[in-house]
């Protein structure tokens, strides 16, 4: 007993039908994927965000603005940020390994602790800054010399308000001075120096805990944009095997039925060919096409199938489609918050420039040699990977300047020149007199400053770098400006890279 027209057709067009659904139904299951993919993309930025908020607590805390608020904005911020990460635990696991996951939980864990001990050293300075004053005003009232007694006051101010290092060590020297006119004071005067010297001591363990903070919270973001990085190709790629599929779906759905239409009977040439003409319009009207004809009753079922495939395949496409509209909206949403971030740090370091401008000068007499070594030393904190050398010797022995003002000035140039230097090069900070004043060159191995912007490069919000305020060369120029100097691009200097002159006047005006 021979089959009907309608069970041969359903035989020979089984095997194509299944080996395409399945094929289509697998890549609309990545793509369901892909709609994951961008939740766990937006929790990565949400991290990231948050980790911006932390590093704004820190530093509030830091400049004791409104401290117990942003102590306990920072605590629920990082345990917000924690949670975060936990929450996308497993799809970190299964794109890179536990230890990748592990690393990360570790450095949110050490970031927290370290800004515990920061919060420790900030109390433990008020606590001593607010002993040591009695014993300095005991220590004005028992000396014997109370110029000498002011005077030691005065430099254990400066040591507190700019930590410089030449105060620390009047201090020390000053009050020996004292227990040698009077050894009466010695105790007073001891106590008062294991005081200010247990302040040095909380300086350095303060400065120590910040660095500490600022790596962890590096390692934070490389280890949640390299994620990031690592989902953004898996979705290219289900994104690219998902074209591929489809495709190689229809053509196999249309090179089946045309081998199919060649083995049927001449009573089916029309519906051959309207099926023909259906499955050639797949790709023009995006599974849109659904098949309307008079025919046996044996081909209404076949019809009846693809229609309602085709239907299902339509429906699929558009919700995925909305989904993924969805998800570009809120990354876009995302992109906006880090731009609005962005604007905040430019408006901070405006208000830094305002403060250079018009901060009161506290000139004294600096061991400039000195100041240029911890300036390098400095800089080489933040870029480890850039060798930095120095030739200074014919600099004079000291300058009178405000080292408190011109440090982060020089620091920005020496910086900015480590940022341009690519891989393998180097940085060369030189110094020597020059007409009455003293000259600093910071050279750099990066591309040359074309002559066209060598002027703008200090203008405010001039930048060549995505994200960047554009004000580290523009604060140091109103620094530098400030003690009649001045700074700019030597042109003077042939070669490749960058050559950044700064002149002092030997005498202060």
């Amino acid at each position: 007993m021979g089959l009907k027209l309608w069970q041969r057709i359903i035989i020979n067009m089984l095997f194509p039908i299944v080996i395409s659904l399945a094929l289509i139904y697998v890549e609309l299951r990545n793509v369901n994927r892909i709609h994951i993919s961008f939740s766990i993309i937006e929790v990565v930025d949400d991290i990231n965000l948050l980790l911006l908020e932390l590093r704004r607590y820190e530093k509030n805390t830091l400049l004791l603005i409104e401290e117990k608020e942003n102590l306990e904005l920072f605590h629920n911020a990082i345990g917000t940020l924690r949670s975060k990460a936990k929450s996308i635990e497993n799809e970190i696991v299964l794109r890179t390994n536990t230890g990748y996951f592990f690393n990360l939980m570790k450095n949110i864990d050490l970031y927290e602790q370290a800004f515990e001990g920061l919060v420790v050293t900030i109390d433990n300075k008020q606590r001593l800054i607010e002993d040591i004053r009695p014993l300095g005003r005991e220590i004005e009232n028992l000396s014997p010399d109370k110029k000498m007694a002011l005077v030691l006051r005065k430099y254990e101010k400066n040591y507190l308000l700019y930590k410089e290092k030449k105060a620390m060590d009047e201090v020390y020297d000053i009050s020996k001075s004292l227990i040698d006119a009077s050894p009466a004071i010695k105790k007073a005067v001891g106590l008062y120096t294991e005081n200010f010297r247990e302040i040095v001591d909380n300086d350095a363990a303060q400065n120590d805990t910040l660095q500490k903070m600022r790596q962890y919270a590096r390692e934070i973001e490389k280890y949640t944009t390299g994620f990031s990085s690592k989902e953004r190709a898996h979705v290219n790629t289900v994104m690219i095997n998902g074209d591929r599929a489809f495709l190689y779906a229809a053509l196999f759905i249309v090179f089946s039925t045309i081998a199919i239409a060649y083995m049927v009977s001449q009573n089916m040439i029309k519906v051959m060919r309207e099926m023909e003409h259906a499955f050639d319009n797949i790709n023009e009207d995006s599974f849109t096409h659904v098949i309307k004809t008079d025919t046996h009753e044996e081909m209404q079922s076949f019809i009846g199938a693809y229609n309602r495939v085709v239907s299902k395949l339509n429906y699929n496409l558009k919700d995925t489609s909305n989904k993924i509209k969805t998800a570009l909206q809120t990354l876009s949403q995302k992109q906006a918050d880090i731009t609005e971030k962005n604007n905040s740090l430019r408006a901070i370091s405006e208000e830094i420039l305002s403060m250079v401008k018009e901060k009161p000068l506290n000139i004294a007499k600096t061991r400039i040699k000195l100041f240029v070594i911890e300036a390098i030393k400095a800089a080489s904190d933040v870029y480890p990977g850039i060798p930095v050398s120095s030739n200074i010797a014919e600099l004079p022995d000291t300058l009178n300047i405000d080292a408190a003002l011109l440090r982060p000035a020089l620091y920005n140039v020496i910086v900015n020149a480590m940022r341009f230097s690519p891989y393998g090069g180097k940085v060369t900070v030189a110094g020597t007199v020059e007409n009455s004043h003293a000259a600093i060159y910071v050279s750099d191995t990066g591309p040359s400053i074309p002559d066209d912007i060598s002027e703008k490069v200090f203008e405010p919000s001039f930048t060549t770098m995505d994200g960047a305020p554009g004000l580290g060369l523009t604060i140091a120029r109103a620094a530098i400006e400030r003690h009649s100097g001045t700074i700019a691009v030597d042109k003077t200097k042939q070669g490749g890279g960058t050559v950044m002159k700064i002149t002092l006047p030997l005498i202060v005006q």
